[in-house]
């Protein structure tokens, strides 16, 4: 005759054997312990492997990006001091009778100026205040708010994100309109003709 195990005097079956309100041996608890950290570490290894490289791979993209274009940003800003310190030489190696000294101080005026502009961007556009806590969390994801263009279909790429970073933003309007002054036209994008060779002059 067989016999239903719910009859059997074992403790296996005892509603009290897994009774949590009764107090462990210290063994046990510290068992316990060990088995939570080694699945912890267990865990942040595994994540670790699997969203390190992706999570690297994005943030040195956007990093990347965004450095070149503060860059790019100083370094019209750069170019447009030279271009004033250009046109005073030129004025004083070629005299021109046309050329009055008011126009020598205009030059000079927007000399200043425009080295003013350029000491307060490299202030602004430091590193250290383009990728800061302000722009970026500790998990390393930007805080402003990248909108999608006219397209709303197409990707959003990291160039499209970094063209929309506030101090990008801000200092790609001053650059323009600091350009403008000079009769300059900044564009974002250099069109390059494949089919023409730069360096064939034949």
């Amino acid at each position: 005759m067989a016999i239903h195990p719910s009859s059997v005097q074992n403790q296996a079956y005892d509603e009290d054997y897994y009774d949590t309100t009764t107090p462990h041996p210290s063994s046990t608890l510290r068992l316990a312990s060990k088995h939570t950290t080694e699945g912890y570490r267990d865990g942040v290894t595994a994540s670790k492997q699997e969203f390190i490289q992706e999570g690297f791979d994005e943030g040195y993209i956007l990093g990347a990006a965004l450095g070149l274009k503060v860059g790019e940003l100083l370094g019209v800003l750069e170019g447009l001091v030279g271009t004033i310190y250009g046109l005073l030489a030129s004025l004083d190696k070629n005299p021109n009778p046309k050329s009055t000294e008011q126009e020598r101080e205009t030059l000079k005026e927007q000399l200043k100026k425009h080295k003013k502009v350029r000491e307060t961007a490299k202030e602004e556009l430091a590193l250290e205040k383009v990728f800061g806590r302000e722009y970026f969390g500790e998990d390393g994801v930007w805080k402003w708010t990248a909108a999608h263009g006219d397209e709303e279909d197409e990707e959003m790429t990291f160039d499209d994100i970094v063209l929309q970073h506030p101090l990008v933003l801000k200092w790609g309007v001053i650059v323009r309109k600091q350009a403008e002054e000079l009769g300059l036209e900044v564009t974002d994008d250099v069109e390059v003709d494949d089919e023409e060779n730069p360096g064939d002059d034949s």
